[in-house]
């Protein structure tokens, strides 16, 4: 199946989703369809049977139990900021949680929660104003969700860990469309999935440049000694990341 040719799913089954669901339900040709696949990388072009903006946690129920009655393909959206395009599908149902924004900051236990449509840059607006701030990403508009699962690089972490060191808890529904609530006490093992980033493996590029440039990057090598040498001189609440930039004429970028 390539992107331009989608098989439909059923107009009544949809119909029938609809009247279940609180957000919207978007068709291939239908208003808003292509902006809602549209994901940060601009290379992914591909069409989902059926997007699900989802409102809220039950809108994430009926999604998943609809694609699993229907042995369909599944991805589904945070922030969308995945390179290789993890939150959009082709053919199949794409979740999306873009619209739920919700974010509840208690200063004095010093936690926050937050729905899975949030992006760094809400998780900050709303915990920077009680003065509170942990290891988040690098660019503002990457979803928290994708970030925290995968491990969670940052400018704090040096000193408080990744991401994910800091989860305390986490909502989520299951394949078999059941709602569960996870942290150390309750659920420890799907808890401790999450911890080591369960389901957001991949594998790295193959490519013959990194052969090509092998004489640049021993280089680098040498250099990052006396990064390390400097950084281990510096506080421990500091955070530095090397940076390797390539020519305009490179074809790696």
């Amino acid at each position: 199946m390539t992107s331009m040719d989608v098989e439909p799913i059923d107009p009544k089954a949809a119909d029938e989703l609809r009247g279940r669901f609180r957000g919207a339900l978007l068709r291939p040709g239908e208003e808003g369809y292509d902006e809602a696949r549209r994901v940060w990388n601009g290379a992914i072009d591909r069409r989902p049977a059926l997007i699900a903006r989802c409102a809220g946690a039950d809108d994430v129920v009926e999604a998943v139990r609809f694609a699993r009655d229907r042995d369909l393909l599944v991805s589904v959206r945070g922030g969308g900021h995945s390179i290789a395009g993890h939150g959009v599908c082709d053919g199949g149902l794409m979740i999306d949680l873009s619209l739920m924004k919700a974010i509840r900051v208690d200063p004095s236990a010093r936690t926050a929660r937050a729905a899975g449509g949030v992006v760094w840059s809400e998780l900050d607006r709303a915990t920077q104003g009680a003065g509170l701030a942990t290891t988040g990403g690098i660019i503002s508009q990457t979803g928290i969700g994708g970030l925290t699962l995968g491990g969670g690089l940052g400018h704090l972490m040096r000193k408080h860990g990744l991401t994910v060191d800091n989860l305390l808890s986490i909502d989520l529904v299951t394949a078999e469309a059941e709602r569960v609530h996870a942290d150390a006490d309750t659920e420890p093992e799907r808890s401790g999935d999450c911890a080591v980033g369960a389901g957001t493996s991949g594998s790295p590029p193959r490519s013959s440049t990194g052969f090509t440039r092998w004489d640049r990057w021993r280089s680098a090598g040498r250099s990052s000694g006396r990064w390390t040498r400097r950084l281990a001189s510096c506080a421990s609440s500091a955070t530095s990341r090397p940076r390797c930039p390539t020519s305009s004429a490179s074809p790696c970028r």
